[in-house]
């Protein structure tokens, strides 16, 4: 018996082509994000997914929605567990101004709580604690999980003890990556897997 799990970055949006920070502000996708939606929606229609999850975020939502199309058009498990990190002070700001007004924020990755911001470790254990509590509900499930790109690297960080994810990885709007939890074990399959995008010269992930 085992889950798969399917963690989708959501679509671009008008803050991510401004390179500012979301965290919890709800932006909806731009029209290239919808875009990359119905194209990463028409790549997961050839696995076999059960369930649709998606972070309670519009961005996440409307992407959750493309995917969705392709099964049946199953309704969607809204998380607040899978939102992106809450970036307190620093939402909506650029990083240049960040760096401007927060001398030596690279020192995020192990931020204690500073500037409202929530720690990695709390981000991971709300998103590791829902994933358990949907391979406890539904056993032996392929679930899609859209989320955001902060959250995701974090579980995949977590996961590969440190060799991808938070600080390492640099995930692309709408990349997938693939796990799966068998006999209390995480396995890492794929990480950040855009070749939807890109038909000509896929960049096809890692392949674990």
């Amino acid at each position: 018996m085992a889950n798969h799990f399917y963690l989708v970055r959501h679509g671009e949006t008008s803050w991510n082509q401004l390179r500012k920070l979301q965290g919890h502000t709800d932006i909806p996708l731009n029209e290239n994000g919808i875009s990359q939606a119905k194209m990463v929606a028409k790549r997961l229609s050839t696995l076999p997914i059960d369930i649709v999850c998606s972070s309670d975020l519009i961005r996440a939502k409307r992407t959750a929605e493309e995917i969705a199309k392709y099964h049946q058009g199953k309704s969607i498990l809204e998380a607040k567990e899978f939102r992106e990190r809450h970036y307190g002070q620093w939402e909506g700001l650029h990083w240049d101004e960040i760096q401007k007004r927060y001398p030596g924020y690279y020192d995020d990755q192990k931020n204690n709580g500073e500037h409202g911001i929530e720690t990695i470790e709390n981000m991971q254990t709300r998103g590791v604690s829902k994933l358990l509590e949907l391979c406890q509900a539904y056993p032996n499930q392929h679930i899609a999980v859209v989320s955001h790109g902060g959250f995701i690297n974090s579980l995949l960080y977590h996961f590969t003890n440190g060799e991808h994810g938070t600080g390492i990885t640099r995930l692309v709007n709408t990349s997938y990556n693939h796990l799966s939890y068998q006999n209390g074990k995480w396995t890492v399959h794929t990480i950040n897997d855009s070749s939807h995008l890109d038909s000509k010269n896929p960049p096809r992930g890692i392949q674990l």
